[in-house]
C-alpha cells in the first residue's frame, strides 16, 4: 500500500552497559491506511564492536526493533546473549532487519532500532554507523501490506 525508507549516517555508540538499550539513530514512522494492515520492517544496521583495553576480550551485544516508546517488538532482550565474540579485539558487519508487525492502528507508528553493549571481560564499545570502519550507513524500509 505504501513504502517508507530512512537511513542513518551519524555515528552512535554505547559502552558496556549491562541491560540498558540505546538508540542507534535508525528510525522511521508510518501511518497505516488500515488498522488491519501489517508492516514489513526490513533493512540493516551497520555496526562495529571493539574492546577499549587494546587487547582481545569477550564481547556480547544485542539489537532490537522497538516502537516509539522503546518497547522491544522483535529481537533479544538485554538480559540474553545476541551476538558474542570471544577473544577478539574488534569485529564489524551488518545486522539484518526482517520483521512483520501488526500495529493495529491508523495513527503514526514509529519503528526504531536500538542497541545494547551487554557485556565484556574488557570494556567494550558498540558503534553504529562508524565512518572510520567503513560501516557508515544503516537503512530501514517500512512496507504496509493489506491484510
Amino acid at each position: 500500500i505504501q513504502v517508507v525508507h530512512a537511513t542513518a549516517t551519524s555515528q552512535t555508540s554505547q559502552a558496556s552497559s549491562g541491560t540498558s538499550f540505546a538508540d542507534t539513530g535508525l528510525s522511521a514512522s508510518i501511518t497505516p491506511k488500515f488498522s488491519t494492515s501489517k508492516i514489513l520492517v526490513t533493512g540493516y544496521i551497520s555496526f562495529y564492536a571493539e574492546t577499549q583495553a587494546g587487547a582481545n576480550g569477550n564481547m556480547e551485544w544485542n539489537f532490537a526493533v522497538c516502537n516509539g516508546s522503546d518497547a522491544v517488538l522483535d529481537g533479544t532482550t538485554a538480559s540474553t546473549e545476541g551476538y558474542r565474540h570471544n577473544e577478539q579485539y574488534a569485529v564489524g558487519g551488518k545486522h539484518p532487519i526482517n520483521f512483520l508487525h501488526s500495529p493495529s492502528t491508523t495513527s503514526a507508528f514509529t519503528y526504531k532500532i536500538r542497541m545494547n553493549a551487554r557485556n565484556s571481560n574488557n570494556t567494550m564499545t558498540l558503534f553504529c554507523q562508524k565512518g572510520s570502519a567503513g560501516n557508515n550507513i544503516s537503512r530501514i524500509t517500512l512496507m504496509e501490506v493489506s491484510a
